[in-house]
């Protein structure tokens, strides 16, 4: 991702010293978060079934100038292990509410949550995976039109209350906007890299929501849905609630991330540390996200420069606490075992100008190609033909965007040109091939089946 870091030296050492910090603070955390009665939730259930209304959203755009963006759908076209996750937390805006944990009583410390979304990062535009698709690369501006919420919206039986179920945009890269890009050095072997890069988000505990930071220009945009009884129709035949928001005039700048967040507001009055869940009864009316690890009892998979992370706000963090008013990122998260990861919400972008991932339009300079044997074994012979004399290259890369061998070659137009790979030493699983010749590239995948 060719993007140019803003540091804030003070930011820096700032970030440094937390890390050590949420080692503790934040591992005792993961032992108090909420569980909320409900059968596991899988992702091809959802996929499947929104499909089906999504594109009924407000404002959506014209073929191939809008897209949906889901950071835990594109998880899951590289790794079927994030399929459910029974796991789910209450939100609340203090931490004066308790709620059942396993066979106990504890305190609901999630305040509200977050997500980050870079649509230049790499899987988002790799053509074998989203073929045809609108693809915005660093120095595309584009625009955000409408979100959509999914998650468990519960009401105690009889209530005439109006809730309120809030979200709230920004926008930025870099040390005077919305959103500084920091780091903290010296991270645990697990994340195979030294230095962890994070987005920050700033949260605002009077709305509840991201807070607007110092030196940025840019305002934070927030809005309401009124939540009634009416709501709890709004669900998939799963069970899952889906909540839509239409986002006007949100216009991002090349190089711009995205900062969501997801905050929820009861509309009644209550008594302070009474029970919001227990023994089947709903007291109060409550809304919980939809969260999927990556890594069961572990931690998620950390891509150098990848900015698309969950955040959590945690109510019960201490004021002196390095955290404290902040989106915790869960790429700050140092211990395993965090089933609250990535909240599952579906952005939909815009951007006339921006190109296509896919070989439509690229087969008239590469044609003919085969990948055999697939799946392949100790060998795959990636063979082709080009339209015009040229120097090829071929590369393997792993659907973490790494490259893994290239071999580069003169080929002449409309001959058989072939590159072999010695693929024993790979690990089994699906990997990508790219062709690319005078500029213009192909893209597919493959299985190493040993």
């Amino acid at each position: 991702m060719k993007k140019q870091f803003l540091l804030a030296a003070a930011a820096i050492l700032h970030l440094q010293s937390n890390a050590q910090l949420k080692q503790t603070t934040l591992g005792a955390a993961s032992k108090i978060f909420e569980t909320l009665p409900s059968k596991q939730i899988k992702l091809e259930s959802i996929q499947s079934e929104k499909n089906k209304w999504r594109n009924a959203t407000a404002q959506k755009g014209t073929a191939n100038s809008s897209r949906w963006y889901n950071y835990v759908d594109q998880m899951s076209l590289i790794d079927n292990s994030i399929n459910n996750n029974s796991l789910r937390s209450w939100i609340w805006p203090k931490n004066d509410i308790k709620s059942t944990y396993g066979n106990a009583i504890d305190t609901i410390i999630l305040r509200s949550y977050a997500t980050a979304l870079d649509p230049s990062t790499t899987l988002f535009n790799t053509p074998a995976l989203y073929p045809g698709e609108m693809t915005i690369q660093a120095n595309s501006a584009f625009s955000v039109d409408s979100a959509i919420v999914y998650g468990f919206y519960k009401r105690k039986t009889g209530s005439v209350d109006i809730d309120t179920l809030r979200v709230s945009f920004v926008y930025g890269y870099g040390t005077n906007t919305n959103m500084p890009i920091n780091y903290f050095l010296n991270q645990q072997s697990f994340y195979n890299t030294d230095t962890l890069f994070i987005s920050q988000l700033f949260h605002d505990s009077t709305k509840n929501t991201i807070v607007k930071y110092q030196n940025s220009n840019t305002n934070v945009i927030v809005i309401d849905k009124l939540l009634t009884s009416s709501n709890l129709a709004d669900t998939m035949a799963n069970g899952l609630g889906y909540f839509k928001f239409a986002i006007p005039n949100f216009n991002i700048p090349a190089n711009g991330i995205v900062g969501m967040s997801v905050s929820f507001k009861y509309g009644g009055t209550y008594t302070p540390y009474s029970l919001l869940y227990a023994n089947g009864n709903y007291n109060y009316n409550g809304f919980a996200g939809l969260w999927y690890e990556q890594n069961a009892n572990g931690l998620p998979t950390y891509t150098k420069r990848d900015f698309n992370t969950g955040y959590l706000d945690l109510s019960n963090l201490p004021s002196n606490d390095a955290w404290y008013n902040q989106y915790i990122p869960i790429w700050a998260y140092t211990a395993p075992s965090l089933a609250f990861e990535f909240p599952y919400i579906d952005l939909h972008l815009n951007c006339s100008t921006c190109n296509t991932t896919g070989v439509v339009a690229l087969q008239s300079a590469i044609k003919s190609v085969v990948a055999a044997p697939n799946p392949a074994n100790n060998q795959i012979t990636i063979s082709f033909s080009t339209t015009e004399n040229s120097l090829s290259k071929v590369s393997i890369s792993n659907l973490l965007g790494q490259e893994m061998e290239t071999k580069s070659f003169y080929s002449d137009a409309n001959s058989k040109a072939i590159a072999e790979f010695n693929t024993a030493s790979f690990s089994a699983g699906t990997y990508i091939y790219t062709i690319t010749t005078n500029g213009q590239s192909i893209s597919n995948r493959f299985v190493i089946n040993h």
